[in-house]
């Protein structure tokens, strides 16, 4: 009598352990949302175009846009310039020769330097920190009429290994978005919609 309820018992304790798996907690969410933000979570400004980054005598005399930028990434130890000739589009078509500062990353800088390439663009960039989750805030009812099990969590983020340079007064001068992010925009909600699979709750294409 007792070997045949064994079967049972295990059974209903995998249906058990299957269904406290399917339903959305705090720290199952927190999980799931964590492991989708270590390899998506990354802070990281772009320059808009690639190394090497050529400022020319005319934009060197700007208070703003690409020169002052390069400048104070430039003392913050991430990229060094060098004095030199280049050719560039003329105002009628055309290259003409143009004297420009030349901007490359440091070996410093390279450790926080990230490239991305579209169709017609390509751009630089620097990473100063990474997000992870703070605080659940709310999530839906799970639906389960789209083709897998959904539900949309509300969250806030905290940032980590924050980059010393990312807290400089002038690069955060330079780039809006640091000191944005740097000064509390993670205090803001974020959305992501996570669905169920048979791992548990996991953010889609994770």
């Amino acid at each position: 009598m007792r070997r045949s309820l064994y079967p049972v018992i295990v059974g209903l304790l995998l249906f058990t352990g299957c269904r406290s798996n399917q339903k959305p907690s705090e720290t199952s969410l927190k999980n799931a949302i964590n492991r989708y933000l270590q390899s998506r979570g990354q802070t990281c400004t772009w320059l808009g175009q690639p190394f090497p980054i050529n400022v020319s005598a005319a934009q060197q005399k700007l208070t703003f846009g690409i020169a002052p930028q390069m400048a104070a990434l430039e003392k913050a130890g991430l990229v060094q310039s060098l004095d030199t000739e280049t050719n560039l589009p003329g105002i009628f078509g055309g290259m003409t020769r143009h004297h420009v500062r030349r901007y490359e990353p440091t070996t410093d800088g390279k450790r926080y330097l990230r490239q991305t390439q579209a169709a017609l663009t390509q751009s630089a960039g620097f990473c100063y920190g990474s997000k992870t989750v703070d605080s659940i805030v709310k999530w839906t009812e799970p639906a389960s009429d789209q083709p897998a099990t959904q539900t949309e969590v509300t969250y806030t983020y905290k940032l980590s290994d924050l980059a010393p340079w990312a807290e400089r007064p002038d690069i955060q001068s330079q780039f809006g978005d640091i000191r944005t992010t740097v000064g509390g925009s993670s205090k803001l909600n974020e959305a992501i919609t996570l669905q169920l699979t048979n791992k548990g709750w996991e953010a889609p294409g994770h």
